[in-house]
């Protein structure tokens, strides 16, 4: 197939994943509100599983998922990861179980019936101007590493415009010093490339593309006091980034 057609193909292929990601994001967020209401709340993650693995295959994109040995069987963690595209969350849940629970900023729960969804599957509201209620919302959800819940958080906070590992702010990493449990770096590469930050196109150009997940040895927050967070944070980011420059590319 030529280029031309390629081209052609992927912008057709990017409106109607478009049109379809809306009434099956509606179609499951609704399922997740109702699984939630009944307590079934591993049905409705489940089910946010299956939402993203659709949607990665609506635009064709392929995930190649490494050190997946790294996340703790039992207990409690957080994972915190590289932001630089709305695909970052489907990747991400393609490639865990039922323990994940995310961070969203607060914005997104007051969009009707996705934002119950969320609740519904227990993303923690993050006000990101707000940085006492960032804290409250993190201390009331440290009784959640008692069921061996991971939590999800980006602390660059925001996506990133280019391919880079922007700068990192320290709530997530209190957030594990104060309820003693691990720090698990994720790097995804490829993302950017597949849907830029404020870009509605997906994946054009190309056929199929490959986003590349990588999950880093845990970090003990443990042995860091809160006096040595910046320690904390700086060790966590160099490792990211160099991890990032080592993964491949799919340009």
């Amino acid at each position: 197939m030529s280029q031309a057609l390629v081209t052609a193909f992927s912008h057709v292929r990017s409106v109607i994943g478009i049109v379809f990601v809306i009434p099956y994001t509606v179609f499951c967020s609704c399922f997740a509100i109702f699984s939630g209401a009944l307590g079934l709340h591993n049905r409705a993650t489940d089910l946010i599983r299956v939402w993203s693995i659709a949607i990665l295959g609506v635009f064709g994109i392929k995930v190649d998922i490494r050190g997946e040995e790294n996340l703790p069987a039992e207990g409690g963690g957080i994972v915190v990861f590289n932001h630089q595209s709305l695909l970052d969350i489907p990747v991400l849940v393609s490639s865990t179980g039922k323990r994940i629970r995310f961070g969203a900023k607060i914005e997104l729960f007051k969009i009707p019936v996705f934002g119950a969804a969320m609740r519904a599957v227990g993303t923690l509201p993050i006000a990101r101007e707000n940085r006492a209620g960032v804290m409250r919302i993190y201390k009331e959800a440290e009784a959640r590493f008692k069921e061996n819940f991971i939590f999800v958080l980006a602390p660059e906070g925001t996506r990133q415009k280019q391919p880079v590992i922007g700068r990192f702010k320290k709530g997530p990493f209190l957030f594990a010093t104060s309820g003693g449990v691990p720090i698990i770096p994720v790097v995804i590469k490829g993302a950017n490339a597949v849907l830029p930050k404020q870009s509605l196109g997906v994946n054009l150009g190309r056929l199929s593309r490959t986003i590349y997940i990588e999950y880093l040895p845990p970090v003990d927050a443990k042995s860091f006091a809160s006096q040595k967070i910046d320690e904390l944070v700086e060790t966590v980011r160099s490792a990211m980034v160099a991890k990032y420059a080592a993964l491949p590319s799919d340009p």
